[in-house]
């Protein structure tokens, strides 16, 4: 047993077909693999190598995550915008950084840097 749901044999299945309605929801998903995504993200954080939350907080940790300052949800000119990239590391990232949106999603409120106007204008 994985997860206590399937077996070891069905578990690898399950996470395709998760991971696949997952894509079909979200198609911008897709662009994390795109050349031009990856060259953002190697330029940033090869400008800002350390964690810039842990940096607020006088740590330096190395960063490993290219995070959009402001969610993009799908707007493309805002996920391929550079200025809205920061180097965080992977605690920071899933952690507070996903947490404040998450929040922010339930009640309603625009996430950090986000306003409630939907993309195209609605």
């Amino acid at each position: 047993m994985t997860d206590g749901r399937f077996c070891d044999a069905h578990a690898a299945e399950d996470r395709a077909r998760h991971d696949r309605a997952r894509q079909e929801a979200q198609p911008w998903r897709g662009w994390y693999k795109v050349k031009s995504w990856l060259d953002i993200r190697a330029w940033r954080l090869s400008v800002e190598p350390l964690c810039r939350m842990c940096a607020e907080h006088g740590l330096t940790v190395a960063a490993t995550v290219v995070d959009h300052v402001t969610p993009h949800h799908g707007d493309r000119a805002l996920f391929f915008s550079r200025e809205n990239t920061q180097s965080l590391c992977k605690p920071c990232h899933d952690g507070p950084k996903q947490a404040a949106e998450r929040a922010a999603a339930r009640v309603g409120q625009p996430a950090p840097g986000r306003s409630l106007r939907r993309v195209g204008g609605v």
